[in-house]
């Protein structure tokens, strides 16, 4: 909640108008990369929701809304490198793979958009 109010931006529980129901999280977050700060555009979306298109969509509006409205220059999104759905989003939403790092001791990809 600091960081929204701090910063106007933060990961949001996301739930389906129609039912209430839960389907994950999407937004914006302040990370570090190798010690750099970043913005980080992330989400999560239920298993029984994978497949929709919902990810897309989310990373989609969270990167336009930072790079548009907030100014940021540039966005990024990280994740494991088993983890092709993810990956396949930030593909999808015109991110460019960067490089592999190590982050808590796990390898991960890195993937930038830039305004």
């Amino acid at each position: 909640m600091r960081q929204a109010e701090s910063e106007g931006f933060c990961l949001w529980w996301w739930r389906e108008r129609s039912s209430g129901m839960l389907i994950g999280y999407a937004g914006l977050n302040r990370d570090r990369v190798e010690g750099e700060p970043v913005v980080e555009v992330g989400w999560s979306v239920t298993p029984e929701r994978w497949g929709e298109g919902l990810a897309s969509e989310a990373a989609r509006a969270s990167a336009a809304w930072g790079l548009g409205c907030l100014g940021l220059t540039e966005i990024v999104s990280f994740a494991l490198p088993e983890n092709r759905r993810s990956q396949r989003v930030m593909e999808r939403i015109g991110m460019a793979y960067v490089r592999d790092f190590e982050r808590r001791g796990l390898r991960h990809v890195l993937y930038r958009l830039s305004a």
